[in-house]
């Protein structure tokens, strides 16, 4: 977009690993020719490590270019795989002609192409890159391809690439045996001010530029945001490129840049301290931390033992105590729930009768249904405690009421005894006494009479 109005040949600060932007530093050299040496050297393990964006893709990129010739190399993009899957992938990126559905179908034909190499004189790399991604059974697998070796020549190299807290990784005590075979290691930091000078003068001047687009102020503003990371230094100097260019102005001041970083959405956050081993201690973890439901300070488990003991011993003493005390309980509770709780319809201040306990069992009592004919329903006393007994009839003396009624002489009685006096002859008269044996008959005809009248 812009590239016709500062003359250049195509954009120099492209987020892609273009090898011919590459640009090599004192601590980039040095880190090729320490990973150059140990391929060709077969040492085994190398690992390079790194921040975000400080280049290590480029660098390994850079490696296999020089290398090309003198090695068979394999990189494998992301180390997220099962076992199997990372076989396949292993084979498919050496050539190898093979169908993995077992280890044994790839570790035969792969030790046949490890030893072919060696008498070829050429080593073999296998690049991982992103290995903080690597899980530990894989990690072991990769451990375990190192044994394919010779007595005199290592044959297979094993290159990690990760970013720092992969050391983190190799540091717990279930890779201990990964890390002790590692044989070479670098870390790439940040560059420094005056290393992103050049890097940004190196890209301006690769991609056809004839003069300083960005001023020394510009340049300083620009390592202030990124800190020295190449991804972020090519990040925030597109974008001030372009903004440049929408203004046509041909020189990049350091009020673009100041402009464009707040255009960003994001800000480098703080880097962690550097440690003895120029390794970037990792970030602090946090560990899930459930709710936890407020205890009562009132209940402990003393209390709850005590209450535990209370209900055994209650229950124990309930459980042994004698049957003639259960009935006198029970008749005692019944009685209580009937003065406090008397039944619907019927006044409680009534008092219920009292039945006597050793006759309550075989106990049977007539029930009056309201509102319908009289009829005596035996019921047993144990299944209705609750329905109340009827009041009993005064006792009723023959002799005493004989005595009260009133002498009838002999000759006024009737001669038979199943007779019935005529109405007439019944009087109120003292002197008509009736017989005593008909004093019953007597009595209710008097009554009837009075009631008559």
């Amino acid at each position: 977009m812009y590239e016709s109005f500062y003359g250049l040949k195509k954009k120099p600060f492209q987020i892609t690993t273009d090898p011919s932007f590459l640009w090599m530093g004192n601590k980039h050299r040095e880190a090729l020719s320490t990973l150059k040496y140990g391929v060709m050297d077969n040492k085994g393990f190398l690992l390079l490590t790194g921040e975000v964006g400080t280049g290590k893709t480029t660098l390994i990129n850079r490696l296999v270019e020089d290398i090309h010739g003198k090695a068979y190399t394999a990189k494998i993009p992301d180390p997220g795989l099962s076992k199997y899957d990372f076989y396949r992938m292993v084979s498919r990126y050496f050539g190898l002609p093979i169908e993995v559905r077992t280890k044994s179908d790839f570790i035969e034909p792969f030790s046949r192409f490890l030893n072919d190499a060696h008498e070829e004189k050429k080593s073999v790399l296998l690049l991982i890159d992103e290995a903080q991604r690597l899980k530990h059974d894989l990690m072991e697998e990769i451990r375990l391809l190192s044994n394919l070796e010779r007595q005199d020549a290592k044959l297979l190299n094993i290159f990690f690439v990760g970013q720092n807290e992969f050391n983190s990784i190799l540091l717990q005590p279930e890779n201990r045996a990964l890390m002790r075979r590692i044989t070479i290691t670098y870390n790439i930091d940040p560059l420094d001010q005056s290393e992103t000078c050049e890097y940004i003068r190196h890209r301006l001047k690769t991609a056809g530029a004839g003069y300083d687009i960005f001023s020394a102020a510009a340049m300083e503003a620009v390592f202030d945001f990124s800190r020295g990371y190449p991804r972020q230094i090519n990040i925030i100097c597109d974008l001030a490129m372009f903004f440049s260019s929408q203004v046509s102005r041909r020189t990049i001041s350091r009020k673009i840049v100041s402009q464009c970083r707040e255009r960003i959405s994001f800000t480098m956050d703080e880097l962690p301290a550097e440690t003895k081993n120029n390794s970037r201690t990792p970030a602090p973890k946090t560990f899930y931390k459930p709710v936890q439901k407020e205890r009562r300070s009132w209940f402990t488990a003393g209390r709850a033992l005590g209450v535990a003991v209370v209900l055994l011993v209650l229950g124990s003493g309930v459980y042994f105590t004698p049957d003639p005390m259960k009935d006198r309980a029970r008749r005692w509770a019944r009685e209580a729930y009937q003065t406090y709780f008397p039944v619907s319809g019927k006044p409680s201040g009534v008092e219920p009768p009292i039945v006597n306990a050793s006759t309550s069992g075989n106990a049977e009592v007539a029930t009056v249904v309201p509102d319908a004919p009289q009829q005596a329903v035996k019921t047993p006393l144990a299944v209705e405690p609750l329905l109340r007994m009827p009041n009993r009839p005064p006792d009723f003396n023959l002799a005493a009421a004989i005595d009260d009624l009133p002498r009838a002489s002999v000759s006024a009685a009737p001669s038979a005894a199943n007779s019935e006096p005529p109405v007439a002859a019944v009087t109120t008269s003292s002197a008509e006494l009736p017989d005593p044996a008909d004093a019953i008959d007597w009595l209710l005809k008097k009554r009837k009479q009075e009631t008559g009248q």
